[in-house]
């Protein structure tokens, strides 16, 4: 797998020092992949937890606030230490929620996390089983009011959990969507169709490091797909696809009431009236390609963001970068911080 196979790498690779995440750091907002990011209303500002970078490569348990203009730690009680998980907000209960694993590569039980601002806390009532398979994804419906959690199954398909605030329940349906498995996929949540997105990547056999004669594959398999997600069934989407885009950013943007999407090649496009336009904005991320990001919207600044990352250079026997850099997304421009 692409995350064991860098560890290693790095693990060779990197000088002895302190470890990613370790107390004792600067206060500073190191770079890194694969963290999970959402707006927390209770703080007025982006949360972004946990992630991996180079040389340890070990899950953290960092908590960082964006106050519209620099990070800071956001140090609250029993915050878990997790990589390649997700988080959403849960407007209903007001509180931050996590599913994930904490050893990711090793695989591992899924965990549920809620935070209400003061403290972290680990749930007992787990949906995602010794069944499921790969990174699981979750978005909150603000329409019904529910969690909704997406995770691949080891029989080769795809299950579907929601949770009403008491109880998750395990949502049967007529049509299988994409199944995203070791690296999972975007999902979210887009109030100007009321459904939940699921972008992914249909492949037989996943191979992320494989080189394309352009590019290190930031997705290595047959196509982007698109599905819509109404609380009953799924419905693929139709039309132009964005290529490379799983393992990029998505959020739903309220300022201009569409969903937005970045990929690997750092190409912007949004969903209107359910099918995928490529925006030309006056300025892109910068290096490209990147990937393994979390993109967000800011209410209140009106704004979408994204930091850090790793980019892959077109000579394989370069470093790979992994980049400090936030960028936001505003008036159809991308603007580093």
């Amino acid at each position: 797998m692409r995350q064991l196979f860098t560890a290693l790498l790095f693990c060779l690779m990197a000088p002895s020092g302190v470890a990613f995440g370790q107390a004792g750091e600067a206060q500073n907002l190191s770079g890194r992949i694969d963290y999970a990011i959402a707006y927390a209303p209770f703080l007025h500002a982006l949360v972004l937890h946990g992630g991996w970078a180079p040389p340890r490569w070990r899950p953290t348990n960092e908590a960082w606030r964006w106050d519209g203009k620099s990070w800071s730690r956001w140090d609250v009680k029993g915050v878990p230490s997790f990589a390649h998980h997700t988080m959403a907000f849960d407007e209903k209960r007001n509180v931050l929620v996590i599913c994930g694993r904490p050893t990711p590569h090793e695989g591992g039980e899924y965990q549920i996390w809620e935070s209400d601002g003061s403290t972290w806390s680990r749930k007992a009532d787990v949906p995602v089983g010794p069944n499921s398979y790969g990174d699981p994804k979750v978005t909150y419906d603000p329409r019904r009011g529910r969690l909704v959690l997406y995770v691949a199954s080891y029989a080769g398909a795809a299950e579907v959990w929601e949770f009403d605030g008491k109880d998750w329940q395990n949502i049967k349906f007529a049509h299988q969507p994409v199944r995203c498995d070791d690296n999972g996929c975007l999902f979210q949540y887009d109030e100007s169709i009321g459904k939940a997105v699921l972008v992914g990547e249909s492949r037989p056999t996943p191979e992320p490091l494989a080189w394309d004669g352009r590019e290190w594959g930031m997705n290595g398999g047959g196509g982007t797909q698109t599905w819509l997600w109404d609380g009953k069934d799924w419905v693929q989407g139709t039309g132009e696809q964005p290529p490379r885009a799983m393992w990029g950013g998505m959020t739903y943007d309220r300022g201009s009431g569409q969903l937005i999407l970045l990929t690997t090649r750092m190409e912007t496009w949004a969903l209107r009236r359910a099918r995928w336009e490529k925006l030309s904005p006056s300025t892109s991320p910068q290096p490209a390609p990147n990937g393994f990001i979390g993109l967000s919207y800011d209410p209140v600044r009106k704004l979408s963001l994204f930091f850090g990352g790793e980019s892959r250079p077109s000579q394989p026997e370069k470093e790979w970068v992994y980049p400090s850099t936030t960028w936001i997304f505003e008036a159809h421009s991308w603007i580093p911080r």
